[in-house]
């Protein structure tokens, strides 16, 4: 039996604020989407009363998996019914000051190792182009 009602979770919605925070330092892209997409289906799963499924059981170990470095300090600003993120950190931090920098340095960020990057990205916007010049003929 469901029921319907208002659910108000305010120290849940700070919790998960401070360890979105976290995961955002800690988690590279591509695993910060896949665990993104995977949420609403083991959200559903759980509240649909399946938590002894092997589904579940799977989602969970993916989940646990993104999670190994997920730790650090987080600084939050609640304000008026609002949490926003003010500062984080991390030992296991993907920022790395020496690989964002533009200075000259063992490690810093080369504008060419971008060249084929956006080459690569820009082919199919070429392509588009090239079709639209032989469909103007």
């Amino acid at each position: 039996m469901k029921s319907r009602g208002m659910y108000e979770t305010p120290g849940g919605t700070i919790l998960l604020a401070a360890h979105r925070g976290i995961e955002s330092i800690t988690l590279d892209r591509g695993a910060a989407h896949l665990k993104d997409e995977l949420m609403p289906r083991y959200a559903e799963i759980i509240y649909n009363g399946f938590w002894f499924s092997p589904e579940r059981e799977m989602l969970q170990a993916a989940i646990d998996q993104s999670q190994e470095f997920v730790t650090g300090t987080v600084r939050l600003k609640l304000y008026k019914g609002s949490v926003h993120v003010i500062g984080r950190e991390s030992p296991y931090s993907l920022y790395d000051q020496e690989l964002v920098t533009f200075e000259e340095g063992a490690v810093a960020y080369d504008h060419r190792d971008a060249e084929g990057f956006i080459k690569l990205n820009a082919l199919r916007l070429r392509t588009l182009g090239q079709r639209k010049r032989r469909m103007a003929k």
